[in-house]
């Protein structure tokens, strides 16, 4: 199976999933990383591409939750993780390009997706999001993701404080 072929099937698992509008932004995004993107409807008064100074920050504690669930399971020497919980970290991570470029996610096409340009992205994002998602439920490609969100987290850092420094000008 491509590495297409299984981001867009989870994607219409995400789109299939009702999203409760129970509980917080964090618990709405916990449930489905994509549910404000996929609401025909506001979620909240907030929407995340408008609000990334709240929003993204979220979405790196969440990744840091799912790493921490998928971590006891490689040093149990088992060398597979659950893929819906690698799936889910992928989708939130192109989700919060989107939201730092100020946008909705605009295609759920991952040949689309790929030719995007955002303001910040990991060097060779593309191929390394293949890479894992030919493989995603093994150690080394938990390991590139998690290697992805570290950079990305730097990098939005950046972008934010240079963009404050912008504002105050």
């Amino acid at each position: 199976m491509s590495g297409a072929t299984v981001f867009t099937s989870y994607v219409e698992k995400l789109n299939e999933k009702k999203v409760e509008i129970k509980g917080d932004r964090v618990d709405i995004l916990r449930a489905n990383p994509l549910a404000y993107d996929l609401s025909s409807e506001p979620l909240t008064d907030k929407l995340p591409w408008q609000k990334t100074e709240e929003f993204v920050p979220v979405m790196f504690e969440l990744w840091k939750e799912l790493k921490e669930k998928m971590l006891p399971r490689f040093q149990t020497r088992k060398s597979r993780c659950e893929q819906d919980d690698m799936l889910q970290g992928i989708v939130s991570m192109i989700a919060v390009f989107y939201w730092i470029k100020g946008e909705s996610i605009q295609t759920f096409e991952w040949e689309q997706i790929k030719q995007e340009t955002f303001p910040v992205a990991p060097i060779n994002w593309t191929e390394r999001l293949e890479f894992i998602l030919l493989k995603p439920t093994q150690y080394h490609c938990f390991i590139q993701l998690d290697e992805l969100y570290t950079e990305l987290k730097k990098q939005y850092g950046k972008y934010e404080a240079l963009k404050k420094i912008r504002q105050q000008r």
